[in-house]
């Protein structure tokens, strides 16, 4: 049986998001990358953009790679509408998607979308989906509809639910999550979170109550969350350290060994004894979750869950999804 073949296109390709994604798809053997939009990047050759950042690792391409024919245009909502392209990517900064959506929606070309910001997260006519923890009749559910919308989780927000998805229903009160991110986590656009000389030797914490993403994470596995974000001077990789508190006393290899039982199946997932860092997870697409402490009285955990926020926090991800709703 021969595979189908699609076509894709990402709106918004200077950010790092879509450039991790290109990356990913280079060699993708059903999914063909057909444009790729950006206002500031419009003219540039795709070649040249990933090979323009040293914190961008990509294999050489062949001077016979189709890549080497791409170049990123400026292409508004409507002309992207009607291309007839299968999978459309939007890696967009936050508030920015609605006029491609609308526009995609009202043609009806397209099979599949991937939101990569966090504006339809909250919006039940799209699926939310982390792909280790997706209902499988959800997910049959909207692969019924002619257009698939699936909306991309957070980078934290993955850390943060990978760890704490095993755990549902056995704790009591409010969780804590103190996280670190690289500064890549802060975009593309100049701020202090990204400025060089404000980092250097430096962390930043920042929007300490109410984050997005605690938000996100409360919202969807139904747990209230504490979150203390922080910007940190390397450029990749989140480490999440998260406490709970059981109803019930526990034993550490009981702890373990739920985690281990939850995560069988799932090979972008890894369970360990010892406490996971950032260098075991970037440039990988998966996430680490181990360092399992208790209390003496059994009742307090801490623990650690680590992942690269442009891969598995995002671009891997998405690849998962778009893998996940089209079976390809």
């Amino acid at each position: 049986m021969i595979n189908k073949k699609y076509t894709l296109g990402i709106v918004g390709v200077r950010g790092y998001v879509g450039r991790e994604l290109l990356g990913l798809l280079a060699n993708h053997s059903n999914i063909h990358v057909d444009w790729l939009s950006s206002r500031q990047l419009e003219g540039t050759g795709l070649v040249q953009l990933l090979k323009s950042d040293e914190n961008f690792k990509f294999d050489v391409l062949s001077k016979e790679h189709y890549f080497h024919q791409i170049k990123i245009e400026k292409i508004s909502a409507e002309k992207i509408a009607k291309r007839k392209t299968d999978i459309v990517i939007l890696a967009l900064p936050n508030g920015l998607a609605a006029p491609f959506v609308d526009a995609i929606e009202k043609n009806n070309n397209c099979q599949l979308i991937i939101d990569l910001s966090a504006d339809y997260r909250f919006d039940s006519s799209w699926l939310y989906s982390l792909p280790e923890l997706i209902n499988s009749d959800k997910l049959n559910q909207y692969q019924k509809n002619k257009l698939i919308k699936i909306s991309n989780p957070g980078c934290y927000a993955t850390a943060m639910q990978i760890a704490l998805a095993p755990l549902i229903g056995k704790t009591q009160g409010r969780v804590n999550c103190f996280g670190m991110s690289g500064f890549s986590g802060a975009g593309t656009k100049p701020s202090p979170n990204n400025d060089p000389s404000n980092l250097k030797n430096n962390i930043l914490p920042y929007a300490l109550l109410e984050h997005l993403h605690e938000k996100e994470v409360s919202y969807q596995l139904g747990l209230p969350i504490s979150f203390s974000p922080h910007i940190v001077e390397f450029f990749r990789g989140i480490t999440m350290t998260i406490q709970v508190e059981f109803e019930q006393k526990w034993q550490l290899e009981d702890v373990r060994n739920l985690f281990k039982d939850f995560y069988q199946e799932c090979s972008a997932i890894k369970i360990i004894h010892s406490i996971p860092n950032i260098q075991q997870v970037v440039y990988s697409s998966d996430c680490i979750v181990g360092g399992f402490t208790l209390s003496n009285d059994g009742k307090r955990l801490t623990f650690v869950s680590c992942l690269d926020n442009l891969l598995k926090g995002a671009a891997s991800q998405a690849l998962q999804n778009i893998e996940l709703a089209l079976n390809c």
